[in-house]
């Protein structure tokens, strides 16, 4: 099954939702843009930890939209959801016999961006070199569509009050005050890996990727809160 015939499933589902939604999954993600280190210049306060993804569109065309530290939300409809799964089924077709790349290049410079179709067929693309922008000279299929996924904008987008994040630690120490861990989960548990928190434990922290210097007995630790979009998959 193609990733065209594998979304016109999805779409096919969407029209018949009313009398199936008790027998149907939950929402997943389906095309995902992540950026990378390298795409956003952070100060020595900030941690890409907490940078959210570029682009995530959902299968009930719920889409999202990341920025430096901001998240827009907003709603594809069948037909949008139709076009933008022919687009990509072409720029991949594009590439004839070759097959899928596992590495995009374009132009020179470092890894920008992190591709991923997350249904279907799965696959997972990472994007080399500057990026124009949108409305710059015309690319090859394949970066074309990711260019456009990068500065997508849509009249549905608005802001996103997300209900959880990820909470990422890492055994650190800043210049300055020190926080305590009062309402956080044990930090010493939870270094170097994403745990997931209600938005209530974030209300006297910054989210995004500007790090909180929290003390946990004598130890000092970097706490960075991102965003959790819905519909991934453990």
């Amino acid at each position: 099954m193609d990733r065209f015939t594998f979304t016109l499933g999805l779409l096919a589902g969407l029209g018949q939702a009313s009398a199936t939604r008790p027998q149907e999954p939950p929402p997943a993600q389906w095309l995902r843009l992540d950026p990378l280190p390298a795409e956003m210049k952070l100060t020595p306060r900030e941690s890409f930890d907490g940078v959210p993804p570029r682009f995530v569109l959902l299968t009930d065309g719920s889409v999202f939209v990341g920025g430096r530290r901001d998240v827009l939300r907003g709603f594809l409809d069948k037909v949008e959801m139709q076009a933008l799964s022919t687009r990509l089924d072409q720029a991949l077709k594009a590439h004839g016999k070759a097959g899928s790349p596992k590495t995009l290049v374009i132009g020179e410079g470092p890894a920008l961006f992190r591709f991923s179709v997350l249904l279907g067929a799965p696959l997972q693309i990472v994007v080399m070199g500057a990026l124009p922008p949108l409305g710059g000279p015309p690319l090859a299929p394949l970066p074309e569509f990711v260019r456009r996924l990068a500065g997508f904008r849509h009249a549905s987008l608005k802001p996103y009050d997300p209900a959880q994040f990820t909470m990422t630690v890492r055994e650190k120490a800043l210049p300055g005050g020190c926080r305590t861990a009062k309402g956080l989960p044990s930090l010493a548990q939870a270094v170097a890996r994403e745990t997931v928190v209600s938005e209530s434990v974030t209300r006297s922290f910054p989210t995004g990727p500007d790090m909180s210097q929290v003390c946990e007995g004598l130890r000092r630790y970097t706490v960075v809160f991102q965003a959790l979009i819905p519909g991934g998959r453990d």
